[in-house]
């Protein structure tokens, strides 16, 4: 086992409790909210949605951009622009609860193992901005392959973001099937 850095365990602990309440079931909770947000919802051309969190800043605008940047780069299967947006010690749990590495999320990418058709019917959108760390929630339905698994359903996903010299970065994500 490698010892864990300090800043990573906060934000692993922070992304576990946003996702607790929706792996219980719970329907009411005011970091969680139950329907899509409408006063900052914005559609776009995939019939995806972003929002924002109860509270607005610039910082969380930059996360929303940045996850758009990463949504991007993923369907495009762009392994240039993911090398920057996955920190060195990026991890992924996908859909199966396998835990992926940088490397080898590159590696099924190329292969073509890995390849994500769209995510759409984005909802409940939630940043929360602590300092130079972000942990983003959301719902949605998700197509595509991943390690070799196809995979077409609604997922709930968590993405852990660092800003590094000025950029943030992913450094943790997961999705979990909705049953």
């Amino acid at each position: 086992m490698f010892p864990i850095p300090r800043r990573l365990l906060r934000s692993l602990i922070a992304s576990a409790s946003l996702a607790l309440p929706a792996l219980l079931g719970c329907t009411s909770s005011s970091d969680v909210p139950s329907a899509p947000l409408d006063a900052n919802t914005v559609p776009s051309s995939r019939g995806a949605v972003t929002g924002r969190a109860a509270t607005e800043s610039p910082q969380a605008d930059d996360v929303i951009a940045a996850l758009k940047g990463y949504e991007a780069a993923i369907i495009s299967e762009d392994t240039t622009a993911l090398k920057k947006i996955w920190a060195d010690d990026y991890t992924f749990i996908n859909p199966q609860g396998g835990i992926v590495t940088k490397e080898q999320r590159l590696d099924n990418l190329r292969s073509g193992a890995t390849s994500v058709v769209e995510g759409i019917n984005q909802r409940e959108i939630v940043v929360h901005v602590y300092g130079d760390m972000a942990v983003v929630t959301q719902l949605f339905t998700l197509r595509g392959t991943f390690s070799g698994v196809v995979t077409d359903q609604e997922v709930r996903g968590s993405f852990t973001w660092i800003k590094r010299a000025g950029r943030w970065q992913l450094v943790f994500n997961e999705i979990t099937p909705v049953l």
